[in-house]
Parts: C-alpha cells; sequence; structure tokens
C-alpha cells in the first residue's frame, strides 16, 4: 500500500522591528568591533537564526550608534542574534512598520 504523509505548514507572521544600539563607551566599541569582525569572518551573516531577516544596517562610529531594520518571528529569535553584544552596548528593540504597512494601517 501507499504510505501518504502530511506537512503542516505553520504560517508565523514576521514582524518588523527597528533596533538601536549605543556602545557604552570607546573601550566597549573597541572590544565590539572585534567580536563583529571575528563574526563576521566566520559567516556570521549566513549563521543568522531562522526567522530572521535583515532589511538594512547603519552604523555610525563617530558616536558609536547603530540601527538594523529587521524582521523576526519573535523577540526571542532577536535576542539570540544580539545577545552577545548586550555587555557592549545598550539596546532597545521596537516594533515598526515600513511605508507600504504604514499606509495600510492608516487605510484601515
Amino acid at each position: 500500500m501507499f504510505d501518504i504523509k502530511i506537512n503542516r505548514v505553520i504560517n508565523i507572521k514576521m514582524q518588523r522591528y527597528l533596533i538601536s544600539y549605543k556602545f557604552y563607551n570607546g573601550d566597549m566599541q573597541e572590544e565590539g568591533g572585534e567580536m563583529l569582525l571575528e563574526w563576521y569572518e566566520d559567516g556570521g551573516p549566513n549563521k543568522r537564526p531562522e526567522g530572521y531577516e535583515v532589511h538594512s544596517w547603519i552604523f555610525m562610529h563617530q558616536n558609536g550608534s547603530g540601527h538594523s531594520v529587521v524582521s523576526a518571528n519573535s523577540l526571542e529569535t532577536i535576542w539570540r542574534q544580539w545577545r552577545p553584544w548586550r555587555k557592549f552596548m545598550d539596546i532597545n528593540i521596537q516594533p515598526c512598520a515600513d511605508l507600504e504597512e504604514t499606509i495600510k494601517f492608516f487605510k484601515n
């Protein structure tokens, strides 16, 4: 006879977030920068957690701050990515919307 397998598809909605961060001081920025280089050279961007997608990333080295816009399926997923850096910087995570999402919000 035939074996039939049914795979359930779980639709997990991705939420867009703005992640803002600022290094505590110049020493922390230097240590965090070294850690970022190691992460990057070890293939870090390809090892991001499942359910985490980066839309944009900007860092302003002159004042040790930056911002990322990501989509994630949960805050837990975001913290899996950002937890190692929290000892170097203040991290703020806020839900946000792109232009299309904002227009849909105001049309309703």
